[in-house]
């Protein structure tokens, strides 16, 4: 099954705009065969070196299209983000498994200036063999090429939208066709995309499981202080204040506010919050803040939200005198990982990985279908292995060591053994996967998390 071609790309530092911010962009030399990408043009709050899926390591698999110091706002954000890991199981009368790799860049159909060199900047998102449209089922789309190679471009393409910039490339692995899809935006959410395509081939008349492993190489503000925390959806059958908002979610859980106003946003009901300025007490201060907005409507202020500020929102400050605001539910419930872990996530689980000098981190939530492992005829957990693995970074983890024609499932199990987490250098693995249906190549299956900055990302 197994056929690599290679790019080989000279050294080249693509820069898509002259920088004007006041630190230093990555040095992309550092990394071979990369290119330097800077979004947007003018004052970017993105930078990052990324190479192409041909020159990607480790080898002999490769591991897509990697990216390496990546900068938001000026803060570092990863040292490395790529998938040294993809195998596909399959059920009863299929071809068994395959461990596949991510080094062999295959055409789609990308159109842009400048397009040369195995990099193309396009005004709109590039078509793939996964774009089908209006459906991504074959039997709905007899005449559509969804499920044969298209395009004359090879490479990286790079689409900038007004408020989102995304880089995608396609491999092949035999009959498979593998893309990948990393999208930034300017409030800092990231989104990596995998979605797994397919030529015809009688082992595809087989149902089957793909898996993908996200290895993120965390270095937020740095390589030392990381936390890794794990966040489970709070319980929502409890209502303590009967007001038919569950404490979960009620910005004052002992406080009946139906109507959850929160003048100032804070996360706190306004009718639990008279602490105007913010200091977490209520006192003199506050008070005398309401006093200058007596008679006024301003949302903050006004306790009861009756749109004016008068003598019963005073009365309503006098009882919450010396007391903190709130208390206000949560809808989650955070830990501490403290060493080493890994595990299937359960239902609405997410994770941050954050700096523990500076508070930025950032947030890792599922995409809705990725873990999912429901099969009719074949159980592809135990194959998966997990769905997550938090560990402290070594050089010798970048892989698990398993190559094509070595094994089929992943191996990061061996891995874990209790270091410590707490104020250490932490890399993320997050597995997602599709289920593909016999004889169905044209279903891809995007999937992917959702990445999202916690903290203060402001640029310097």
């Amino acid at each position: 099954m197994k056929s690599k071609s290679r790019l080989a790309f000279a050294l080249l530092v693509l820069v898509t705009g002259l920088s004007t911010t006041a630190h230093a962009a990555p040095d992309c030399s550092n990394y071979s065969d990369s290119r330097l990408m800077q979004w947007p043009d003018t004052d970017p709050v993105w930078e990052f070196c990324w190479r192409d899926a041909g020159d990607s390591q480790p080898q002999p698999d490769g591991s897509g299209l990697e990216l390496f110091d990546v900068y938001y706002n000026g803060h570092l954000v990863f040292a490395r983000a790529h998938v040294p890991i993809l195998n596909v199981e399959y059920g009863p009368g299929g071809c068994g498994c395959f461990r596949d790799w991510l080094d062999s860049p295959r055409r789609f159909d990308a159109e842009g200036l400048p397009c040369s060199n195995g990099f193309c900047e396009t005004t709109v998102e590039p078509t793939t063999i996964c774009d089908c449209a209006p459906t991504n089922s074959c039997d709905a789309n007899p005449s559509n090429a969804c499920n044969v190679d298209i395009g004359g471009f090879t490479g990286v393409a790079a689409t900038a939208e007004p408020t989102r910039l995304t880089l995608t490339t396609q491999t092949s692995a035999g009959w498979y066709r593998y893309i990948m899809k990393w999208r930034f935006y300017l409030d800092g959410t990231l989104e990596p995309v995998f979605e797994f395509g397919a030529t015809p081939n009688g082992c595809t008349d087989a149902s089957h499981f793909h898996h993908g492993y996200y290895r993120l190489d965390f270095d937020i503000d740095g390589a030392a202080d990381d936390e890794v925390f794990t966040e489970v959806q709070a319980d929502s059958g409890t209502d303590s204040d009967s007001d038919g908002v569950a404490d979960s979610s009620d910005n004052c859980v002992a406080v009946v506010n139906p109507d959850q106003n929160d003048g100032d946003g804070d996360g706190f009901g306004n009718l639990c919050d008279a602490d105007f300025n913010n200091d977490a007490i209520v006192n003199a201060v506050d008070l005398g803040i309401m006093k200058s907005l007596f008679f006024s409507d301003d949302a903050a202020v006004d306790l009861n939200s009756d749109g004016i500020v008068n003598v019963v929102d005073l009365g309503l400050l006098k009882t919450l005198f010396f007391t903190s605001p709130g208390p206000a539910g949560s809808a989650s419930e955070t830990q501490s990982i403290a060493t080493e872990t890994a595990g299937y996530a359960s239902a609405d689980q997410t994770w941050i990985v954050q700096d523990a000098v500076t508070g930025r981190g950032y947030r890792i939530v599922p995409g809705g279908q990725d873990h999912k492992l429901t099969a009719d005829t074949f159980d592809p957990t135990g194959f998966a292995k997990g769905d997550f693995w938090a560990l402290r970074q070594r050089s010798n983890e970048v892989d698990d060591g398993v190559n094509f024609g070595g094994g089929c499932s992943a191996q990061l199990d061996d891995f874990v053994n209790d270091e410590s987490l707490t104020g250490e250098d932490v890399v993320f693995w997050y597995r997602l996967g599709t289920q593909h249906i016999g004889m169905d190549e044209c279903f891809c299956g995007s999937r992917g998390p959702r990445l999202e900055p916690v903290g203060d990302w402001s640029a310097d």
